[in-house]
């Protein structure tokens, strides 16, 4: 190999080596790329296990701090599912735009001790005046309601009018 480079003309020989740092070039920058990638997922993973480690070793912690929470929370004014949807539909009657709404209950994630239902609650066509007084309403509610995603936005048909896209979540109390 050494003969052969040798015997290449000036120009030849500097192409060979450019040509050869180009590969080198190469396929350092994918080593790199795939270190800085490893490196990346790893401290992700890291930091994930550290806070998943840190919930656990609270555990006992968390636990007591629930029941102390449940044991404050009247289970006669917890809202199942159902319940939910038709809280809402109150509310929605009672401010008076029943007739532009819509609803999905999304599911519930349950414990040992309650279960959070979950609801997506669509408002269309009402003025600032009637969101409001829903979100009065749902308000007056908590902790057993609460908001979890808001959405507003303009009425295509009507700037002076909004659309609302509410996820709301409700405690239960598991007996």
């Amino acid at each position: 190999m050494k003969a052969f480079f040798f015997s290449r003309h000036l120009r030849e020989k500097l192409l060979l080596i450019a040509l050869l740092a180009l590969g080198a070039a190469t396929w350092l920058t994918g080593i790199a790329r795939r270190g800085h990638t490893f490196w990346r997922e790893w401290r992700a993973t890291a930091t994930v296990l550290t806070t998943q480690r840190q919930w656990l070793d609270n555990r006992a912690d968390i636990e007591a701090a629930a029941a102390r929470a449940i044991a404050h929370l009247d289970p006669a004014r917890t809202f199942s599912s159902p319940r939910l949807l038709g809280e809402l539909s109150t509310i929605a009657d009672q401010i008076g735009v029943r007739s532009n709404t819509s609803s999905e209950i999304l599911g519930t994630e349950r414990t040992s001790q309650f279960a959070v239902n979950t609801v997506q609650f669509a408002i269309r066509n009402a003025d600032l005046g009637a969101i409001l007084s829903f979100y009065d309403e749902i308000d007056r509610r908590a902790p057993y309601l609460g908001i979890e995603q808001f959405s507003l936005t303009v009425s295509p048909g009507n700037p002076a009018l909004l659309n609302v896209m509410l996820r709301v979540s409700s405690v239960e109390i598991v007996r």
